[in-house]
């Protein structure tokens, strides 16, 4: 299929990543893989929580700050005053990224201060304003409670740089040209791409606490990366997951494993197959974990990972229909223990 006009080609693109993304790794390497992905994926919808950048300097905040907001996309910044926060509720625009070099102050005797409380409004009321800006970013000297932080992307840098170079090199027109390239880059592509359904739902879910919303828009914008040929670092996609949504993500990989490499499902009781896995019916997978469990451990990384920790994992994200954990039924006439999977959760 031929590329339109305009379109910016991938070589094209991939150059500007080199000038633009990699003075941002090599600037802040403690803090560039998550915040690139998180970036990434506020090209598809908004991120679950604001990013935060306290610490370190108002140069080094802000230099950061831009970074980002050329990658998120921004067109202008815009002059808030007075810097409120009913004034910063009033200038987001749905699906568009908001930076801001301040936060307002906090009232006096206040016991947040004003990160805080756009981390707990953006928490707990998901109709907000705030939540419907592609990305918050927020550089400021003000301090965030632990809770806030956790649920958050809270970026603390240190008083001082080791080395002001990368920060030039980050801030030089090349590495600006390369960053608002690759914005266009992601905003000409990434709906076309087909991602993982169970990671859109869990990164959208207004139900699951933050850390794991959080993790699953980190993955997301990771296969965005992967799938345009941008980044693919040594660490496995699913790394970005919560560690309970990696269990689950072992779990499907070794079944479609097993599944397409000789492992059978019965229909009946009495069924017998040369390598029975488990049973299946209209509803229900039902797996036999003894099966399974060293496929899991592969696609997993974790030879130790046991039955127990994977049908706790199982349990709590509600993917087996058993208070228990594991069902009784016969398969090739043998009663075996199984774990009763909804087929709507399966693979």
């Amino acid at each position: 299929m031929n590329e339109p006009s305009n379109s910016i080609p991938p070589a094209h693109a991939r150059t500007a990543w080199a000038a633009g993304v990699e003075p941002l790794r090599e600037a802040f390497p403690l803090h560039a893989d998550k915040l690139i992905r998180a970036i990434a994926y506020s090209h598809i919808e908004p991120l679950p929580t604001p990013i935060f950048i306290i610490g370190g300097n108002p140069t080094t905040r802000g230099t950061l700050a831009d970074a980002l907001a050329e990658l998120a996309g921004e067109v202008e910044r815009p002059r808030i005053d007075p810097l409120t926060l009913h004034q910063i509720r009033r200038t987001v625009k749905p699906g568009e990224p908001l930076v801001l070099n301040g936060a307002p102050p906090a009232a006096a005797r206040a016991a947040l201060s004003t990160l805080d409380e756009i981390e707990i409004e953006s928490f707990v009321s998901f109709a907000t304003p705030l939540s419907k800006a592609s990305a918050l970013i927020i550089a400021s000297s003000q301090t965030i409670q632990p809770l806030s932080a956790d649920r958050s992307i809270t970026i603390e840098l240190p008083q001082r740089p080791r080395s002001v170079q990368p920060l030039r090199a980050m801030a030089s027109e090349p590495a600006t040209a390369g960053r608002r390239i690759i914005a266009s880059y992601l905003q000409q592509n990434t709906r076309r791409l087909s991602l993982n359904q169970h990671a859109v739902n869990i990164a959208r879910h207004p139900d699951y606490d933050k850390p794991r919303r959080l993790g699953a828009a980190f993955y997301l914008g990771d296969a965005v990366l992967r799938t345009l040929d941008l980044d693919a670092p040594a660490t496995p996609a699913t790394s970005w997951l919560h560690p309970e949504d990696q269990i689950v993500w072992a779990v499907r990989e070794a079944i479609r494993y097993l599944l397409d490499n000789g492992g059978e499902l019965t229909y009946n009781a009495r069924d017998s197959k040369e390598w029975a896995i488990g049973r299946a019916d209209r509803n229900y997978l039902y797996i036999r974990p003894g099966e399974a469990l060293p496929f899991i451990r592969a696609a997993h990384g974790d030879p130790n990972l046991s039955v127990k920790a994977i049908t706790a994992a199982l349990q709590r994200q509600h993917l087996i229909a058993s208070k228990t954990g594991t069902t009784r039924m016969r398969i090739g006439g043998a009663p075996t223990r199984v774990w009763k999977i909804p087929t709507d959760n399966s693979v």
